[in-house]
């Protein structure tokens, strides 16, 4: 049904606000006799700041027959997908009854909320901590999987300054090199206007670099140099490259000394001074496969070329060691005097700057004294809660979020729904974690919300009215949670008088933009301002403009430069430590790397309006690995570790290093995440999804699935 008075053809402002690395991109949804029958890019927003192809598939999402349209009620096994059709008000009188019995108790609900749903209102990460922060408090998850290692090496490094040290995309203008490290933006997108500055980089011919152990999509659209790295070995290349620069010409010590504290230990671990290793160039061939002369030549190119942009990606702090090519990358880029130049980057993340100042929905949380788990590591807690210190948990929440599968070892998640006595699920389609739930209820999606969209980079944000009024009895996550509160006695503190339309208002009218009235007609307000270098003030003069760490420079520091050898072997893949009850795997059995990528056409598991892309693993294998092996293209094969096995078909991709396997992730059946495990990195326990140790084997007979 169409909101207020719209009728026959129109366009309206419209953004996603999803997870996806862009959260806010502008476009126009074409509008007739109540169906989007289009979408556009928004041309408000210029040439640079551009929607991907799931923002053009969004009417397919919003009109999909396999919506879930009424509440639901388990009526059969958790995970047998059998419910029953249920009125909202026995559904929200059974959670409320069932939440505040395990209140009572004295007992916890976990809420593994996510921002299936982004947006200054409509934020299901924040509504759900603002909830269950008014009824009574909950266990929430700490961290993302997305850049928790990253972010945690990085917050140390730059501390309170952290939010000033990415770029804008638009000082790629400026750039002679661009090194994509692990990143893969025009797929993986960080970020609303980076992948259209890139390929004009690009057809300026300027010089991009990607290290990567695929040749990716990015790489090859913008016709890359491609350093067909091992997987997990960043670190290792990363010291080498270092190794070089101590030794260039025009490398300054003290230049160094003047913005970073701790250097100095990094730089005597790199030369060998702790443990007689030198991390040169021939030491790291070996370990990584880059050969040594390609790495000496990096290494010039960095002096050389300044100003060099070096664009980090998440996988490469999705390894064992995830937090050290973070604090790596911002060494390289302050050893070659690159960090602060317009055209360069400090090597954080490219969003870490202020966006527009807009007010949002806050989550009422009292950090300090809220009991919280790290995000890998949800199942454990509920299966251990003595080992996390949160106390008995006998539910689990999930409002845009997919866990089950979206977190590392299926199995513990499976077990760990088993074991708690209730679970709901907000959702718009019956997703892994829906089927494993006891009540489902039916989420309102972004054509049936209003809200401001924040984006994930840049100095811009987007409005969009509601457009249709929710498909069947659907309503909106703070709809949900405002008649929940008021059920449990908080509604007052939840909502505070306001309606999700009056927050919106309010939050509008609290920001910056100038012209609130012509926000909603175009739906995007873009703030002026020069180019930013990230931190730019503070590498041209440390002394005038010191960071907010506890000496004012960069703090360097790392327990590997501790280590004694042979250290080098723990920088690698490492198999899941073995499940009881699982077969050591047949020593004939081929070993690979696998990773686990995210591809441009979903958002991770949001894969409901598409049934058929929910199943079936493609696993991309270099066709002279398959050519020894004796496989066939589309050969059905298993890859096993101690945590599981993931059968599919293989799918030849010359693209890829040698003894490397890659698959997508987000798959419901088989989900990958059957192969890891919940153990983490080792400072920040965050996802281990790349390089992951497995073995192959074919399969003779036709056959899918996982165990």
């Amino acid at each position: 049904m169409l909101c207020g008075r719209l009728s026959g053809m129109d366009e309206l402002p419209y953004f996603c606000g999803k997870d996806c690395g862009g959260d806010a991109c502008p476009l126009l949804a074409e509008i007739e006799n109540g169906r989007v029958i289009g979408m556009r890019h928004n041309p408000a927003a210029g040439r640079w700041i551009r929607a991907c192809g799931k923002g053009m598939r969004e009417g397919q999402v919003h009109h999909s027959p396999h919506r879930i349209l009424t509440p639901l009620i388990r009526n059969g096994p958790r995970g047998s997908g059998s419910f029953k059709q249920a009125s909202w008000d026995e559904a929200l009188s059974l959670i409320a009854e069932r939440l505040g019995e395990i209140n009572a108790r004295g007992a916890k609900t976990l809420c593994i909320s996510s921002a299936g749903a982004t947006g200054a209102v409509h934020n299901t990460e924040v509504l759900s901590r603002r909830f269950f922060n008014c009824v009574g408090g909950g266990v929430f998850v700490s961290g993302s999987y997305s850049n928790n290692a990253a972010h945690y090496a990085l917050s140390r490094m730059f501390g309170g300054s952290l939010g000033e040290s990415g770029f804008d995309a638009e000082t790629i203008a400026w750039s002679n090199l661009i090194v994509l490290w692990g990143a893969n933006p025009l797929e993986a997108r960080l970020g609303a206007e980076l992948p259209a500055r890139l390929v004009e980089a690009a057809r300026r011919k300027v010089r991009i670099i990607v290290i990567d152990p695929r040749n990716s999509p990015s790489a090859r659209a913008l016709g890359a140099e491609w350093v067909a790295i091992k997987p997990a070995t960043d670190s290792v290349l990363a010291y080498a490259i270092l190794h070089e620069m101590l030794h260039h010409p025009d490398f300054d010590m003290e230049y160094v000394q003047k913005r970073a504290d701790g250097f100095e230990k990094l730089a005597a671990f790199v030369e060998g001074q702790n443990d007689g290793v030198p991390k040169s160039p021939q030491w790291a061939e070996y370990i990584c496969g880059v050969p040594a002369g390609s790495i000496r030549s990096l290494a010039a190119l960095w002096f050389e070329a300044r100003p060099v942009m070096l664009i980090p990606g998440y996988s490469i702090q999705r390894t064992r060691y995830g937090e050290e090519p973070f604090r790596l990358m911002a060494a390289l880029q302050l050893a070659s005097r690159n960090s602060g130049l317009r055209g360069a980057s400090t090597g954080s993340l490219n969003n870490r700057l202020p966006g527009v100042r807009v007010a949002k929905m806050p989550d009422l949380s009292d950090r300090a004294n809220t009991p919280s788990v790290p995000v890998l590591r949800w199942p454990d807690a509920v299966l251990e809660p003595e080992r996390h210190g949160t106390g008995p948990i006998e539910a689990i929440y999930a409002a845009g979020s997919n866990f089950l599968i979206q977190g590392a070892d299926v199995r513990k998640n499976m077990r760990a729904f088993e074991r708690v006595s209730f679970s709901v699920c907000h959702e718009l389609f019956l997703t892994p974690t829906a089927r494993w739930s006891d009540v489902v209820l039916p989420a309102a999606d972004a054509f049936e919300k209003a809200d401001i969209g924040i984006p994930w980079a840049g100095r811009y944000v987007l409005y969009r009215p509601r457009i249709f009024e929710p498909r069947g009895l659907a309503r909106s996550d703070y709809s949900i949670f405002a008649e929940l509160a008021e059920r449990m006695g908080a509604v007052d503190r939840f909502s505070e008088g306001k309606s999700e339309d009056e927050w919106l208002e309010q939050f509008i009218r609290a920001s910056e933009i100038p012209d609130p009235e012509e926000f909603r007609k175009t739906g995007i307000y873009i703030a002026g301002g020069e180019p930013r270098a990230g931190l730019e003030g503070f590498f041209s003069d440390p002394e005038r403009n010191p960071l907010a760490t506890a000496t004012g420079r960069i703090i360097f520091e790392s327990p590997l430069w501790e280590k004694s050898p042979p250290w080098t072997e723990e920088l690698g893949p490492k198999e899941p430590s073995s499940a009881p009850g699982r077969k050591e795997e047949a020593p004939e059995d081929p070993v690979f790397q696998l990773l686990t990528c995210k591809v441009s056409r979903f958002v991770h598991s949001q894969r409901g309006a598409w049934p058929e892309s929910t199943r079936g693993a493609r696993i991309h294998m270099n066709p002279e690995d398959m050519r020894q092996l004796g496989l066939q293209d589309r050969q059905a094969i298993e890859l096993r570790n101690a945590r599981g096995n993931l059968q599919g078909r293989t799918h030849a991709d010359s693209g890829l290093r040698q003894g490397v396997l890659w698959t997508e992730e987000g798959l419901w059946d088989p989900p990958v995440n059957i192969l890891t495990d919940t153990e983490g990195t080792a400072e920040s326990a965050s996802c281990i999804m790349h390089g992951i140790e497995v073995r192959l084997r074919p399969i003779p007979q036709e056959s899918s699935g996982h165990s």
